[in-house]
């Protein structure tokens, strides 16, 4: 058994034990040889259904548009992800979504764009605009004044 412990005092104070001992006899410590009946339990009776499966996490909704998806900057390279190649007729891309009167239009063909990140222009790819995403009339046109220009250099 270890001494109590006591307080670190001034010279003038008594020391004080921080434990107090029990009033009794000490108890005599456990034979830990002697072996403890302990009874194992089993069900009665195994379930009878295996335990059910967590439900599959629901898909996202699909991007239909392109708010956060079209950058600031558009690059050179704009090409059909399906062809490999630019568009050939860039007026073909979209459709209106909403005909006769709406101001929305819908993309047909899936645009990819490479591009050239961070300082030392690694090549890379992105997605510019998902098949059937909607597009407002002004980010509609700006697609598609790129896709002119972009053939315009090649036709050059």
């Amino acid at each position: 058994m270890t001494p109590p412990r006591t307080r670190k005092t001034t010279d003038t104070e008594e020391k004080i034990p921080d434990t107090v001992e029990a009033a009794g006899p000490a108890e005599a410590p456990e034979d830990k040889t002697a072996a403890v009946e302990t009874e194992t339990k089993t069900p009665d009776v195994a379930p009878l259904e295996p335990p059910a499966e967590p439900e599959p996490l629901p898909e996202p909704d699909p991007m239909t548009t392109a708010q956060q998806l079209l950058p600031a900057q558009i690059s050179d390279h704009i090409v059909d992800e399906a062809t490999g190649k630019a568009p050939t007729d860039p007026d073909a891309v979209f459709i209106q979504a909403q005909p006769p009167y709406g101001n929305t239009f819908r993309c047909t063909v899936r645009l990819i764009e490479h591009i050239g990140m961070g300082t030392y222009n690694t090549p890379a790819t992105r997605l510019l605009v998902p098949i059937g995403a909607e597009l407002k009339r002004s980010q509609m046109e700006r697609v598609v004044a790129r896709l002119h220009a972009q053939l315009d250099t090649v036709a050059e």
